[in-house]
Parts: C-alpha cells; sequence; structure tokens
C-alpha cells in the first residue's frame, strides 16, 4: 500500500516538474513588426532634442562589494531625493528633469542606474538577488549622509522607478523615506492604472513566468534569472546600455510585491503621484484608487501630456515644489501643535 502511495507521489512530482519545464522552454514571443505608440512617443523624445546632458558619473561600493554608478545635480537646500530611471533605460534621460527639480525645489536630486542597467549593469537584465535593488538604495543614502548631513531623504521615480520606489518603503530596509515623488509609477498588472501588456510597451512571456513560479513554489530558483520580458524599445534609443530583456528577478526586484496594496498600505510618509493624462503605458485615471487607502497622498494628473513627457514637462518641477512646501509645512504644523499641547 505505501509502496503505491510513494509510486504515485513520484508520478506526481515528476509530471509537476515536466509541466514547469515545458512552460519556461515555450518559446518566446516574436517582437513586433511595428512599433507601437510608447515605443513611437519614447523614439520621439529621444530625438527631440528635448534631453540635457547628464551630470558626470559617481560610484560607490554597495554592501556586497559592487560598484554602482550614480549622478548628482545639487540643490539649496538639505533635503535630497533619490529617483530612479524607468525601464530599459538608465539614470542619463532624467538629467533635464533633475535639474529643473534641484531648481524649483532646492532638492539635490540623485540619480542612480539600478542593477542589470546603464553602461555599467553588473549582469545586464539580471539581478543577483531579488533584495538587491533595496539594498542599494539603502547604502546610497548613507553614503551621500556620510558626504553631507541631509536633513531630509525623499524617494521616487518615473515608471518602474517608481514601482522599486513603493517596493523600498513597504520594506524592510532603512531609513524610510521622508517623502515620495512618484511620476507615473507601475503598480501591478492586476491594478486598476494597469493597461494590457503595459500598452504595447511590455511583452511578457506569460508560460515562462508560470514555469518559473510553478517551481519556485517547491522551492527550486535556479531559473529565476532567465529573460521573461520584453520592451519595445525603438532604434533611436538603441545605444549599447538599453536593456530590452528582463530576468524574473530583476522584474521582481523594481516592481511592487505580490500585494500591491499591502505595498501601499505600508507607506508611512506624505506621497506626489503626478502622471500624465494621454499616457499609454498605464491608466492614469486608476491611481487615484491606488493610492485612495492614503490619507497623505496627492494624485495629479497632467493634462494633453503622455508617459515619457512627464520627464520634460514644465509643469512636474513646479507641482512639486507646490506639493513640497504644502506637505512639510502642514507636517511642522501638526509638530508644532502636539508640542504646544504637550508642554
Amino acid at each position: 500500500m505505501w509502496g503505491l502511495v510513494v509510486e504515485v507521489a513520484l508520478i506526481s512530482v515528476a509530471v509537476y516538474l515536466c509541466i514547469a519545464l515545458v512552460l519556461m522552454g515555450w518559446p518566446t514571443p516574436a517582437p513586433s513588426a511595428a512599433p507601437g505608440r510608447p515605443a513611437l512617443e519614447l523614439g520621439s523624445l529621444v530625438t527631440s532634442g528635448e534631453l540635457a546632458a547628464p551630470a558626470p558619473p559617481r560610484h560607490f561600493t554597495a554592501r556586497d562589494g559592487a560598484t554602482r554608478l550614480y549622478r548628482v545635480y545639487p540643490g539649496s537646500s538639505g533635503d535630497v531625493l533619490i529617483f530612479m530611471h524607468g525601464s530599459s533605460s538608465d539614470g542619463r534621460y532624467l538629467a533635464r528633469l533633475a535639474n529643473a527639480l534641484a531648481a524649483s525645489t532646492g532638492l539635490t536630486v540623485v540619480t542612480p542606474d539600478m542593477r542589470g542597467h546603464g553602461a555599467e549593469p553588473g549582469r545586464r537584465g539580471d539581478v543577483p538577488s531579488v533584495d538587491r535593488q533595496e539594498q542599494d538604495i539603502a547604502d546610497l543614502i548613507a553614503v551621500l549622509r556620510a558626504e553631507r548631513p541631509y536633513r531630509r531623504f525623499l524617494l521616487g521615480g518615473h515608471s518602474i522607478g517608481a514601482g522599486l520606489a513603493i517596493r523600498y518603503a513597504a520594506g524592510q530596509e532603512q531609513p524610510k523615506p521622508d517623502g515620495m515623488v512618484l511620476i507615473a509609477p507601475y503598480i501591478h498588472r492586476t491594478s486598476p492604472a494597469a493597461r494590457p501588456n503595459s500598452g504595447g510597451w511590455a511583452t511578457p512571456f506569460v508560460p515562462r513566468f508560470a514555469g518559473i513560479e510553478m517551481l519556485q513554489r517547491i522551492g527550486i530558483h535556479i531559473f529565476d534569472g532567465l529573460p521573461v520580458l520584453r520592451f519595445a524599445v525603438p532604434p533611436a534609443a538603441h545605444d549599447g546600455t538599453e536593456t530590452p530583456l528582463y530576468s524574473w528577478r530583476l522584474f521582481a526586484s523594481v516592481t511592487p510585491r505580490a500585494d500591491w496594496r499591502g505595498d501601499v498600505r505600508r507607506i508611512e510618509c506624505p506621497v506626489l503621484v503626478l502622471a500624465a493624462e494621454r499616457d499609454s503605458i498605464f491608466l492614469s485615471t486608476g491611481y487615484r484608487e491606488v493610492f485612495d487607502p492614503l490619507a497623505r497622498a496627492t494624485v495629479e494628473i497632467i493634462p494633453a501630456i503622455d508617459h515619457f513627457q512627464l520627464v520634460t514637462s514644465r509643469e512636474v518641477p513646479g507641482r512639486v515644489a507646490q506639493w513640497l512646501t504644502e506637505a512639510f509645512a502642514d507636517r511642522g504644523r501638526k509638530l508644532a501643535a502636539g508640542l504646544l499641547a504637550s508642554s
């Protein structure tokens, strides 16, 4: 009897493994021959001449010994904003936005290249572990504060970089941000802000995703570094530093967790969400529902622009500056009221 039970169990495990391996080996979809709207928008941004020259690269050593690249746009105040780039790219395209934010808000803006990206990716399209990006943020703020005693630490990003900011704020790493600036943030494929395949920008390898996650349920992670996602990077953005393919591990490391609602609820600081009315990658009207649980979240939709124009829009720096004044002035009033009440 027990021999039969063991035999059935072994057969079940073998079938399960076979299904997972078949799914992982399933042919990946071919790239689209015709560029979609997001690719056209990005190509237009790259060729428009509207992007500024990036600040010189600097480097810090992360806790695992890796050398990581970042850029600094100095501001006049004692506050610093670490701001992450979007999918497939690196921090260079944020230079115009970073300069404008520094000028309008006084924030020193720091734009790191996330692991797996840019001119010094480590392993392009992959990351050593899912928690490594969050660790890099904590390590970078420690380095910055050792160089200069910044008062407040703000965190933000554009697109998938804003998704990483949410992941960090909800995770275990310290310090927690004092405020967040999220520009067209990636939330989750099931969120109210999602479009199917990100409007044609991202093509997931669905069978491979499923196969990897089947194996993870039984503790097998050796395939987590396989590519599972392709971005429709236009030819104009090809310079040898682009990252069109993400492994399962990289994608997980820069996005909110499967319980994305829980991640959002765990944010404890004031949050500004800026979205584009014509965003072809995300559904901007969905952000209000996403961030509704947060009493200190402000969601604003900028009219008549698209996803990539958010980094060149003249409205964005002004809105961030106004939000900073209101959010932290309100916090100061509450602290003062608390001190008076306790005296």
